[in-house]
């Protein structure tokens, strides 16, 4: 066999089994997948993933909340992300329904360095959100600034998320965020857990909100990861009320073969 046929070979079966990337990504920590938390490291360059999932969230005396999101995401260079988003929600208020699609969003995503014997991974995030439609639409333009932090102790990894979210009046106004977790992997079943507590108080000194969230990614395909998880609105704990939520995804890479470069084999000759 030619050492052109090999490489042809050797070329085909990368673009077949590319997916196979993914079997590592039951460990990454995405932003509401199932926590909010999120980790210091984007996507791969030329790596695409599409996300959708929802969320369910009973509220004590019969008030629910279900929210639903669809993300799309790419590495468009190294260390950068893309992402656009769709946050749609139903909820139901002393007895009354209101629903619609609640903003567009769109997000850059920079990783500054990666984990180091000493020193932390650290990204920023930077999102635009835009008016949405129906009831539950927002107003107004808003904006979220993040600082990520992520860092390793053998299989154990711990992340912060510090955040600033610019809001108008309408819709709900400015506030701070902050989000301490971890995940970790389970044995050789390409599963992981993850959990955090999660809090944004408003700038103008209203009532802060926290979250326990506790939740597991598993790979379905090589390609395909499935998340679940429980959260609980802890400011909310009132007369033995948990306000138990759940939440539901579904995560799939891909890859779009034309945009990656490869270049020309030499060929030498053979004397």
């Amino acid at each position: 066999m030619t050492g052109s046929a090999v490489l042809r070979i050797a070329v085909l079966s990368l673009g077949i089994m590319a997916p196979l990337e993914a079997q590592e990504d039951f460990r990454a920590a995405d932003a509401d997948r199932p926590i909010r938390v999120e980790d210091a490291y984007p996507l791969k360059l030329y790596e695409w993933e599409w996300q959708t999932g929802g969320r369910a969230e009973v509220a004590k005396g019969g008030d629910y909340l279900f929210s639903e999101l669809l993300e799309l995401k790419v590495g468009v260079a190294r260390n950068w992300q893309l992402g656009l988003e769709l946050h749609g929600s139903q909820e139901r208020m002393a007895e009354l329904w209101r629903n619609g699609l609640e903003e567009f969003g769109t997000h850059v995503f920079y990783n500054l360095n990666q984990e180091g014997r000493r020193t932390p991974a650290l990204a920023l995030r930077a999102d635009i959100f835009t008016p949405g439609i129906g009831d539950v639409g927002r107003e107004d333009i808003g904006a979220r600034w993040r600082v990520i932090l992520t860092r390793s102790y053998s299989r154990l990894r711990v992340h912060f998320n510090g955040s600033y979210d610019w809001a108008t009046d309408a819709d709900g106004g400015d506030l701070w965020s902050a989000g301490l977790g971890f995940d970790y992997p389970i044995g050789l079943f390409s599963k992981a857990v993850l959990g955090d507590v999660y809090s944004e108080i408003p700038v103008d000194g209203g009532d802060a909100r926290v979250w326990a969230e506790f939740g597991t990614r598993f790979q379905l395909t090589n390609s395909s990861v499935l998340d679940l998880g429980l959260t609980s609105r802890l400011d909310q704990w009132e007369d033995g009320s948990p306000n138990i939520g759940i939440v539901i995804g579904l995560s799939r890479v891909f890859g779009i073969a034309g945009l990656v470069k490869i270049p020309p084999y030499p060929n030498p000759r053979i004397d």
